[in-house]
């Protein structure tokens, strides 16, 4: 019984450290890109008079 725990546990460790690989390279990503100004659809439209 616990021998079949283990063995489940540590199958799952590559796809844990996949995992991990895999939002670092994309927080790394998000942290590199440029600050842009926002986009006229983020802006509210101006009123009319």
């Amino acid at each position: 019984m616990l021998l079949s725990a283990i063995k489940g546990l540590l199958g799952q460790v590559p796809d844990v450290i996949e995992s991990a690989g895999r939002a670092r390279s994309s927080s790394q990503r998000f942290k590199q890109q440029p600050d842009l100004p926002p986009s006229a659809d983020d802006e509210e439209p101006a009123l009319a008079a």
